[in-house]
């Protein structure tokens, strides 16, 4: 009589099969449907394109285009929207020639409101928001303006 022999690769595979039938019919708990709509989860997905979370503010600025030369192609005046550690959102900007130069610029902003007043940020242009008249800055420096 022939014994059948089951080596120990097919006995696992078996069981890994069963434990995923039996895993596809059980429902997420509440708990982790509560903790994928957590901000946590959110700020998980968001690290792909964003190096850190964004708090809304609304601080008025004073903003001067440079040119990589350091040469003033034009100054005027913005308001932060929302604002992180590493980059902000600049809205309702007012420049007197109303364009950006199509060369390579940074942008230094001066923060005039409240206890904001007198922070200086140099930074470098990452997007532009034309419903907003804005744009997306990556902070380079920070400093105290006179």
């Amino acid at each position: 009589m022939a014994t059948l022999q089951k080596s120990k690769t097919e006995v696992i595979r078996a069981e890994e099969v069963k434990a995923q039938k039996a895993t596809k019919n059980t429902p997420l708990p509440s708990v982790f449907q509560a903790a994928e709509r957590a901000a946590e989860f959110f700020d998980h997905l968001r690290s792909h394109y964003r190096e850190t979370r964004r708090s809304k503010v609304d601080i008025d600025a004073e903003i001067r285009l440079l040119m990589d030369d350091g040469s003033l192609y034009d100054e005027g005046s913005a308001k932060v929207r929302d604002i992180s550690p590493s980059g902000a959102l600049l809205g309702d900007i007012h420049l007197p020639k109303d364009a950006f130069p199509a060369s390579p610029f940074r942008i230094e902003i001066v923060l005039r409101s409240g206890n904001y007043e007198g922070i200086g940020i140099h930074a470098q242009p990452v997007r532009f928001v034309q419903g907003q008249r804005g744009m997306g800055v990556k902070f380079e420096e920070i400093f105290v303006a006179a």
